[in-house]
């Protein structure tokens, strides 16, 4: 009895894990500038910052300061590394982690599956409303 008890209390669990995944938030900044690093190594935060717009058809462009500090941030996690060119000027190149390509997978399954589950069910729901 003590058995089934546990193994429903821990689907029980993974039920509530999953419900709470969906609705945690996703970091889609940190997601842009992952997906760009993994894509063009060795790019500059002048590169990326001219970069998103262009990626991401002029929708999303960010500041400077928004920039420099998540690519710190991200770099203080482990996500990427980055490198000061020794020659000319002085620019910091960024590569992604294996760490980072991780992250970058986890992030793109929760776009997917909030997508799935969550998005496309409700888009359905309000195309079916008399609005």
């Amino acid at each position: 009895m003590e058995k089934q008890e546990k193994q429903e209390k821990q689907t029980s669990n993974n039920s509530i894990e999953s419900i709470k995944s969906h609705h945690d938030p996703v970091p889609l900044t940190r997601a842009i500038f992952l997906a760009l690093i993994c894509k063009t190594p060795s790019i500059t935060g002048y590169e990326l910052m001219n970069l998103v717009p262009k990626e991401l058809n002029n929708r999303v462009r960010f500041k400077s300061g928004t920039l420099y500090s998540e690519l710190r941030r991200l770099e203080n996690m482990g996500l990427v590394s980055s490198e000061q060119s020794s020659t000319g000027r002085k620019q910091r190149k960024y590569i992604i982690t294996p760490t980072g390509k991780d992250t970058l997978k986890k992030i793109s399954k929760q776009v997917r599956d909030r997508i799935q589950f969550i998005l496309n069910p409700l888009i359905s729901i309000i195309d079916s409303l008399d609005i």
